[in-house]
């Protein structure tokens, strides 16, 4: 009698806690996570320049991906050709209207990671040392990781 009691009991127990927890993931959703202390400074873009700030960073990504490729291959020429893209070509292309938006250090930070990738390129195709590009990598990804930390796109 008294375990039936506890089962009783332990069953309405259960019951409730799903019942919060499905209310929880159906009507309250993602709203609940958030990071803490969050202090980036948030720069807001209309959505097409969003769009193409993280197309950007996804690219960079992708080309230090080929580069590394290009190490481990040893292969000087597949990093020319990758390097190059995130160069100072990809950086004349840069729409005026988002340079106009974007804060001063930011747009430092985005012209220092094309100058970088150009580094990249020119020591490989005049002299190339993988350890040189190496260096150089980590020096990319070391800006990238202060823009990150400093930064947080988002639509307007």
């Amino acid at each position: 009698m008294f375990s039936k009691k506890i089962l009783i009991i332990s069953n309405i127990i259960f019951l409730i806690l799903i019942s919060v927890l499905v209310y929880i993931l159906l009507f309250m959703g993602t709203e609940m996570v958030k990071l803490p202390d969050d202090n980036r400074i948030v720069v807001k873009y209309e959505p097409d320049l969003r769009d193409l700030v993280l197309n950007e960073m996804r690219d960079y990504l992708e080309v230090m991906n080929e580069i590394q490729q290009g190490l481990a291959n040893n292969d000087p020429d597949k990093i020319i050709k990758a390097a190059t893209r995130q160069g100072q070509i990809s950086l004349e292309a840069t729409p005026v209207r988002l340079l106009k938006l974007s804060p001063l250090a930011c747009k430092q930070m985005g012209f220092r990671g094309h100058d970088i990738f150009q580094a990249i390129a020119d020591s490989a195709r005049v002299n190339f040392k993988p350890t040189t590009t190496i260096n150089q990598l980590a020096e990319l990804t070391n800006n990238c990781i202060v823009c990150h930390r400093t930064y947080k796109v988002e639509s307007k």
